[in-house]
């Protein structure tokens, strides 16, 4: 586990996964860790090369790719730095988390052999909303719908995220198009019982179920670049 504090900002990063897990600004939980009503627990990881159960049947990938569940290396670290990296399916993936005056996540993914090669890519994010994520907002938008029907849409390169007794966040994003929303849930007779602790908005190059389409996006020894920012509101 890698922890590091630099002003406002506390970031713990967990080697096994590759995950966020806490980010703190002004001791207020940004991206937490959560005990999930499924059973489950989850925090901040990338998903990649496939996004949730795309290409699972079809190239024997684990939901959400491998690299969440694998061990990743440090490479440096410093008062504002946290740079990891890993090797597997012949892909090369590089993190590097950065406190100052904003939380900046950057990831860099390059194809190790010379053919063309198909990927996606998401940041599985957990929001803390432990005031309850009901009346949470994107870009002035209620998102409870989204949530609660796991679907995705469009995002802007420019974000603005409130939630329920937290602070206002800008959130910026590169590389990705889409959104995902998402909270894990309980079903019963009478219906669905879902988590309201965090929210999941996770921003993906493309939609799930993309590797179906058998297109390729990734040339061969060619790399990739994501990337997200997030910055409270004054």
């Amino acid at each position: 586990m890698e922890i590091i504090q630099n002003g406002d900002w506390n970031l713990v990063v967990e080697l096994n996964g590759g995950r966020i897990k806490e980010l703190k600004y002004k001791n207020e939980v940004i991206l937490g860790t959560f005990k999930r009503i499924d059973g489950k627990t989850g925090n901040t990881h990338i998903c990649c090369p496939n996004f949730a159960s795309e290409g699972m049947e079809k190239f024997g990938l684990p939901f959400h790719g491998p690299f969440r569940s694998l061990e990743w290396k440090l490479i440096d670290k410093n008062e504002n730095k946290i740079e990891i990296e890993i090797e597997n399916l012949d892909l090369e993936i590089r993190q590097i988390f950065e406190i100052g005056d904003v939380f900046k996540q950057t990831i860099k993914i390059k194809n190790l052999v010379n053919e063309n090669r198909l990927i996606n890519m998401a940041i599985h994010n957990y929001w803390d909303s432990r005031n309850g994520r009901k009346g949470t907002r994107l870009n002035d938008k209620i998102i409870d719908n989204l949530v609660e029907s796991d679907s995705n849409q469009i995002l802007s390169n420019i974000n603005v995220l409130e939630i329920p007794g937290k602070q206002k966040y800008n959130w910026s994003l590169e590389g990705f198009k889409y959104g995902q929303f998402w909270t894990s849930f309980n079903e019963f007779d009478n219906g669905k019982t879902y988590d309201q602790n965090y929210v999941c908005v996770e921003p993906s190059l493309e939609k799930q179920g993309f590797l179906d389409e058998e297109k390729t996006n990734l040339s061969g020894l060619e790399s990739l670049g994501f990337g997200q920012i997030i910055q409270p509101f004054s």
